[in-house]
């Protein structure tokens, strides 16, 4: 027997919240256990970095390059603020969003479907979430968070009236979601629109009314997303003009975005089933177009239904176009950089639809309820595999038992051996389970690693996050030989090809970057204009030592990020001013040659603002 939908029995109310207490709890202690221990220096970095800058007084665009959302920035670093600068409250701030994340998917399955899929559904999430948990600073996991949650709220519209304070609730939601990332705050704003329309003209029972209603339904929404972005908006404006905005987030993404970022759709690979899941959503919007178009016009002929009957079938007409054209939308998001990150917004509501497809899968014809067996198989499979990689990563950095003795006991202090015991049995499966690297970090032994964790610096305050040793040494050797209020570069052994580079020492130094332009996007700061003006804020910053790093020209991508520009006026000036003194791994530390005057740095051009590429 099917619940009713949209409905929820105030008798179980109660049992409803302690067993989400409980989910949000296990979630969240899971998750902190197999929390990925070393930072990634470029995802990671920009977000930590960047609010590192914002607690400073810098401001987004107009002080820094950033293609992310002020939410992503100014959280952090009011946190940090209260707190102090450390990786583990941003990590913990990111485990409160997915762990909300698994708990609200287990609430909306429960709408719409039996405990069972309920629970499976949730378990699903929950191995996705785990899997991608290497990218936990992501602002990826907020925004499908927000986006979902603001289109659930919607789909009472389909089956009838809904009370403004809940189209404005919805509105806020999805205004938040757009301070973290732009393009998806836009690209959601235009579907609950879309949505709120096609609400209004599938009602059957106000056919005269329906702009009326539409308006009515219109305004408390788009009040709430004003709500959220209209002072932030007005806020940047007074500090700063509207074009530093438009150029980071429009005008060079335009530009550079699918000629340097582009990968593409992968294959399949024994190793890499879980990026199979980019798939699954496409499949998804199939069957439920499929589904909505056939049961959709068997309920309209269907006069002898129940009002009960009625309101159940339009309220799932609407949860299968909701989630549809979310996911519809969401995957064009990933379309350009195809992976199963970026494709995550698309992956949850695709995950939804599937279990909503499962329960009522009797009234589909025999073969489409066979592709939705299968499709339900696929997503748990894909979700296995993710977490079955990210499990193997955590066991060769010790047995998780153990691991969860050293998180309670010993703020997550390294274990006495770099490999876990059960490593050195003989077995041949073992031996090639211990010997296969996910990373190529060179990490440091446990006498560096016992020295790094009893130093006090932003990742090791509270739990010690390790780094390789490479970036170990060159970190306690920025420190020793800087004050805190020099400036610091951190750039790439060559500067003529792109790809990403190390944000990260600069949070965990806490310097200041010498130049607007410390994240690097591929054709970005390869790109002469930029390299003039990064050029022209280095010789006015006179940073005492910048830091080269070259593990990314091994990196080749099939796009234009592989291709060098030619340009080598940073490289130059860098060669020129500065001296190599040192050199850990892949990082070069380099000294300002005090004293020397050098014509070709003076007879370079200035700052370039007005034709950046």
């Amino acid at each position: 027997m099917h619940p009713a939908v949209g409905t929820a029995n105030r008798a179980e109310m109660p049992h409803m919240v302690l067993i989400c207490v409980l989910l949000f709890v296990v979630s969240f202690f899971a998750l902190f256990v197999g929390m990925r221990r070393y930072p990634l220096p470029y995802d990671e970095g920009l977000v930590l970095t960047g609010a590192m800058r914002v607690a400073a007084g810098q401001v987004p665009h107009r002080d820094f390059y950033a293609i992310y959302g002020p939410a992503d920035f100014y959280l952090p670093a009011a946190l940090f603020k209260i707190f102090g600068p450390s990786l583990l409250i941003v990590r913990l701030l990111n485990l409160f969003v997915e762990s909300i994340t698994v708990v609200a998917m287990f609430m909306i399955a429960s709408l719409y479907c039996r405990r069972t899929v309920a629970i499976c559904t949730t378990l699903a999430t929950f191995l996705w979430i785990y899997g991608l948990n290497t990218y936990i600073s992501s602002a990826v996991f907020p925004v499908a968070l927000l986006s979902l949650v603001s289109s659930i709220l919607l789909i009472p519209l389909f089956a009838g009236s809904v009370t403004r304070t809940r189209l404005c609730a919805a509105g806020a939601v999805a205004g938040l979601s757009a301070l973290y990332r732009y393009d998806t705050g836009v690209a959601l704003l235009a579907v609950q629109v879309c949505l709120i329309a096609i609400a209004t003209c599938l009602r059957s029972d106000a056919t005269s009314r329906r702009l009326s209603i539409f308006r009515s339904a219109l305004w408390p929404y788009i009040l709430g997303f004003s709500i959220l972005t209209v002072p932030v908006i007005i806020y940047l404006l007074s500090v700063s003009s509207i074009y530093p905005l438009i150029l980071d987030v429009v005008i060079l993404q335009a530009r550079n975005y699918q000629r340097y970022r582009h990968t593409p759709f992968p294959g399949i690979h024994p190793k890499k089933l879980d990026d199979l899941a980019v798939y699954g959503p496409i499949v998804t919007l199939a069957l439920s177009f499929f589904a909505l178009v056939t049961c959709g016009s068997r309920s309209d002929r269907d006069h002898s239904a129940s009002r009960h009957e009625r309101y159940r079938n339009e309220e799932l007409r609407g949860l299968l176009i909701t989630l549809g054209l979310l996911a519809f939308v969401m995957f064009f998001k990933g379309y350009v950089r195809v992976g199963t990150l970026n494709m995550f917004i698309s992956i949850l509501p695709s995950l939804l639809l599937t279990a909503v497809l499962f329960e009522y899968r009797a009234s589909l014809p025999r073969a489409l309820r066979i592709l939705v067996t299968c499709l339900a198989c696929f997503f748990i499979l894909t979700a296995g595999f993710s977490a079955a990689k990210a499990t193997r990563f955590d066991l060769l950095q010790g047995s998780i038992p153990d691991r969860m003795v050293r998180v309670i006991f010993a703020s997550g202090k390294p274990a006495p051996e770099t490999r876990p015991g059960w490593c050195k049995q003989s077995s041949p499966l073992i031996k090639g389970f211990c010997s296969i690297e996910d990373d190529e970090l060179i990490k440091p032994g446990p006498e560096a690693q016992s020295t790094w964790c009893n130093l006090s610096n932003p990742l090791t305050r509270g739990f010690c996050f390790l780094v390789d040793y490479g970036r170990m040494e060159t970190i306690e050797f920025i420190e020793s030989h800087t004050n805190s209020d020099q400036k610091l570069f951190v750039g790439l052994s060559k500067h003529d090809r792109t790809f990403a580079n190390d944000n990260l020492i600069y949070f965990a130094t806490q310097r200041l970057p010498a130049t607007k332009w410390s994240h690097f996007d591929p054709g970005l700061q390869s790109s002469y204009p930029v390299q003039a003006d990064m050029v022209a804020e280095l010789k006015a910053a006179s940073p005492p030592y910048i830091v080269l790093d070259s593990e990314y020209d091994s990196i080749h991508e099939q796009n234009e990020s592989s291709i060098s520009t030619g340009v080598t006026l940073l490289d130059d000036f860098i060669h020129s001013r500065y001296r190599q003194v040192q050199t850990f791994d892949e990082m070069s530390i380099w000294q300002i040659i005090s004293g020397k005057d050098d014509v070709s740095a003076k007879s370079m051009p200035g700052t370039v603002a007005e034709d950046r590429p």
